[in-house]
């Protein structure tokens, strides 16, 4: 592969285009895959760091600064309310999900002097997209197993091959030739394929917002526009989505059938007998647990340490369902965050997610009052995979605390520095 299709700037700029395939590409196909791609960015960031200036022709600081100050924020929550039990002493280990937030703020410089090239973003989403689906297929057809789950869990695995699905969609467009058109519309089936072999629900319930969000964006006509965009662009990656949703909706009906099936019947078991020894009442056990516990400290929580002694001695006087032992969060980032960290990390976690979207969101208006061509094509294009991320992380979060697993933090921290610093100075598309 050619990575010399990038700016003038040397190591820099080789090693953000890498990253820009790798992170996505490898973020499934192998275990930690997406540290790969981390890594490099943070090598990157380094380079910058002694190799002044910081900064390039492309004005990308507020964007970032902005971004930075939320992972700050979130840094600070997860060394101060989670990670470090304070009264129990402190351990190396204790700074493991700090660590990562750190290391996205030392990759935020090289941003800020190079671009990552969305030519080899949306490849490396193509490709993802694609090791996902064959790491499914041999996990559920080879090894038999009754969910994929890649090397992560299967919860972790669906969501984020959904979003690899709807990444390879969005930028269907820029596959000019037959082959490439047929590889990125292959991307979409095996990323969707992926996610409903995961059985994962968290992500089906959020997954016909996010093709509605992609419908929107695809749909509103920009400011300028002489004529109307041609169908297929318009209608091309939705029509694609949607057709290869169905047929594999039918292929994987059975496992899916009694997957929705079990939430019915949960749900009635816990509403009328509180049975929560299932899926669905464990969580629903957990929500009313956290919920409580939120309200008994709401400024500043229990902490990690505090919300796991706190359950026990409510499980112990009969209060909570010996069933929330069994996991160290809610099942619910919003609910997680408002039990152990109060006011105060509901409050970042909102910045975390608020920022981008305001980010991208800008971006996205800015880009429809640009003259129709390829630059306001491709800013709309990476405005809109970013939406798509930040939008799925929050409707993930729902169900599962996507911040509690290395591949949930890495997966948001990097991929939003990705498209962040692709938008901030995006360069012509290079057809495919």
């Amino acid at each position: 592969m050619d990575f010399t299709n990038t700016r003038p700037g040397g190591a820099v700029n080789r090693l953000l285009a890498v990253a820009a395939f790798v992170l996505p590409a490898l973020s499934l196909a192998l275990p930690s895959g997406y540290s790969w791609g981390a890594l490099l960015m943070v090598m990157a960031g380094a380079w910058t760091l002694v190799t002044p200036p910081w900064r390039n022709q492309c004005d990308s600081s507020k964007a970032l600064a902005a971004f930075s100050l939320a992972t700050a924020a979130m840094a600070l929550i997860w060394i101060g309310r989670l990670d470090i039990d304070w009264t129990a002493g402190i351990k190396p280990s204790d700074f493991d999900r700090t660590a990562k937030y750190v290391l996205a703020l030392l990759a935020i410089p090289a941003l800020c002097r190079a671009t990552p090239p969305s030519v080899w973003l949306r490849r490396g989403c193509w490709t993802g997209a694609w090791l996902a689906g064959l790491t499914a297929a041999w996990q559920v057809h080879g090894l038999g197993a009754e969910r994929a789950s890649g090397y992560t869990n299967a919860i972790q695995f669906g969501n984020i091959a959904l979003l690899l699905a709807l990444w390879s969609a969005l930028w269907w467009r820029y596959a000019h030739n037959g082959v490439t058109r047929w590889w990125a519309a292959g991307a979409v089936a095996a990323g969707v394929y992926a996610s409903l072999a995961s059985g994962t629900r968290g992500g089906w319930i959020i997954a016909p917002a996010l093709v509605l969000l992609m419908w929107w964006l695809h749909r509103t006509p920009s400011r300028g526009d002489r004529q109307p965009a041609p169908r297929w662009r318009t209608w091309g990656p939705i029509a694609v989505v949607s057709a290869l949703t169905g047929a594999l909706l039918a292929l994987q009906w059975p496992a899916l059938e009694n997957r929705i099936e079990h939430i019915r019947q949960e749900w009635t078991l816990y509403h009328q007998a509180r049975v929560s020894e299932n899926s669905i009442g464990h969580r629903l056990a957990h929500w009313e647990l956290a919920w409580q516990m939120g309200w008994d400290r709401p400024w500043l929580g229990w902490s990690e340490a505090g919300y796991a002694l706190e359950k026990q001695r409510r499980v112990e006087t009969g209060e909570a369902p010996p069933v929330v032992l069994r996991f160290g969060h809610a099942h619910n980032e919003w609910l997680d965050l408002w039990a152990k960290a109060g006011l105060l990390g509901i409050t970042s976690l909102a910045l975390f997610y608020g920022v981008p979207l305001v980010v991208y969101g800008t971006a996205l208006r800015h880009a429809r009052t640009l003259p129709p061509g390829t630059e306001r094509d491709e800013r709309q294009a990476i405005a809109a995979s970013g939406l798509v991320l930040v939008v799925g992380f929050i409707g993930f979060g729902l169900t599962q605390v996507m911040f509690a697993h290395n591949s949930g933090n890495m997966m948001y921290l990097f991929m939003n520095l990705l498209w962040i610093g692709a938008l901030c100075c995006p360069r012509t598309a290079s057809r495919t």
